[in-house]
Order: structure tokens, then sequence, then C-alpha cells
């Protein structure tokens, strides 16, 4: 009689390992893309992409002077981490067609060997030239520069193809959009407009021109031959390319935030790339 016990105990614990074997949800498979389909999906992204970029950024046409200066400071961080994530992300990626585009941009950002011809130093310029006097340059927002370093850190940790995604196509193609977007819109504004004629703006002619187009037609290219020849790289792509979005979105409700606040502090830098005390948005 114990033997039989024994026996319906084993068949119950065993029907019951099954069971739970089986609803047991697994991982689910990595979607794998070919060429047409990454960039298609791609595409369709970066269309939701620009829609709300758009409408986020008309504001800028209306907005006060003082008001619009605080938000274009804000930016001039964005264009100092750049630098320095897209040289991490070359030091990542292997040798190749991409490499070396990367490493091609990055001295055009640098300014080709001069650097008062610098991205930074011609968007100090511009910024300058509206009236925002050299002491407030340093002027940040904590929790920008947090978002900016979030994404530093996730270029440190995870994959080169991920990185690809965030700071190859999030850097070099979103920013594009959320470049020119906002040029349409600040250079309208009534207060820009008066003082147009003494802007420097080449800062705004390199990216909302050629260069930015062609910069992303190359960029294009050479992703495109990564997945024609490991389509695996695609996922780590894509999942790059998403954080990018989130984190752009992150950082202009939070420039916007901040530049609607008025009271402000001196401050101890918060990262390494900043070594002058800067005063912070409270």
């Amino acid at each position: 009689m114990q033997l039989t016990l024994d026996r319906v105990t084993a068949n119950t614990i065993e029907s019951s390992l099954q069971s739970a074997i089986k609803a047991t949800p697994t991982p689910s498979a990595k979607r794998r893309y070919t060429s047409e389909s990454f960039w298609e999906m791609a595409g369709v992204a970066k269309m939701e992409e620009k829609v709300r970029i758009d409408q986020n950024l008309k504001s800028l046409e209306y907005m006060p002077l003082e008001t619009l200066k605080k938000v274009l400071i804000q930016y001039r961080f964005f264009t100092h981490y750049y630098i320095s994530d897209m040289a991490i992300l070359i030091s990542k990626l292997p040798f190749g067609q991409l490499r070396t585009i990367m490493a091609d941009i990055l001295n055009e950002e640098l300014g080709m060997g001069d650097a008062n011809d610098s991205h930074p130093a011609l968007y100090d310029a511009f910024l300058l030239s509206i009236g925002i006097p050299q002491e407030q340059l340093e002027v940040a927002d904590t929790y920008c520069l947090r978002n900016l370093s979030e994404i530093q850190e996730s270029l440190l940790s995870q994959s080169w193809a991920y990185g690809v995604g965030l700071r190859g196509m999030g850097g070099e193609c979103l920013c594009q959009i959320y470049l020119s977007t906002m040029h349409e819109y600040f250079s309208k504004n009534p207060a820009i407009v008066e003082m147009q004629e003494d802007i420097a703006w080449k800062f705004w002619e390199i990216h909302i021109g050629e260069v930015d187009l062609h910069h992303q037609r190359i960029v294009k290219a050479a992703i495109d031959n990564l997945i024609v020849s490991d389509p695996d790289l695609a996922n780590d792509l894509i999942e790059g390319y998403k954080e990018s979005q989130g984190a752009w979105d992150r950082f202009w409700q939070q420039i916007f935030k901040a530049a609607n606040q008025s009271r402000m502090h001196v401050a101890a830098p918060l990262v390494n790339n900043y070594t002058p005390a800067m005063a912070i948005f409270n």
C-alpha cells in the first residue's frame, strides 16, 4: 500500500513539474532583421520622432529672449558630451569602414586641427553673439547633465553595436532632426530676427546643411553593410536607438523645465567633463 502511495505521489509530482515547465515562459527569440526590414522600422521610428520634436520645439519661435537663451545654453553641454561619446564609441568599434567614418566625423567636430573651428567653439560664438555673457556659458542644469552622463555610461557598459544605435544613429541622425527643427523655430523668434545680421551662424550652417546630411548618408551606408554581413547586430542597434529616443525626450523636457526656473546657484562641477565651477539651475 505504501508503495502504491509513493508511486501516486511521484506521478503527481512529475505531472506538476511537467505542467510548470510548460507554463514557464521561455525568453522570446530575438527578431532577425534584414537590411530592408531594419531601415523600414528605423524609418517609422524616425518619422514618429520628427513629429514629436516638431511639436515640442514650436515654442522656441515665441518664447521671451531670456528664456530662449537659457534653452540654447543647455544644448551647449550636449555638444561637449557628444565629442567624448564619439571618442568612446570609436575606441570600441572594430576596425572597418564605420570606425573610419566616425573618426572623420569626430575630427570635424574637433575642428580638423583648429580648436577655434571645433563645433563647441562655434556654438559658443553663436551664444555670445546673441548676447549671452561669457560667464553664463557654464550655467548647467543638474538633471540635463545627469541625462547626458547616463548615455555615456550606456556607451561604456553596452556592446559597440548598441553604442552605434545610441550615438551613431541616435546622435548623428536624431541630432540633425533636433538641430534643424531648433533652427527652424528659434530663427523666427522676433528677438533673433532683429539681431540676425550680427549673429555668428557658422555652427548652424554646418548642422542644417549638406555637411550633416552627408554624414547621415555615409553612416547609414556603413551600418547597412554591418547588418548585411551580420544580421544579429540589428537587435543591439535597435535597442541603442530606442534608448537614444528616450534620452532625447527627457533631455529636452528638462531643458524647458530648467529654462522656466529663475533662481540659480553656483555649485562644484558634477562630472569630469567640466572643470570650472558651474552655475546650476535650482
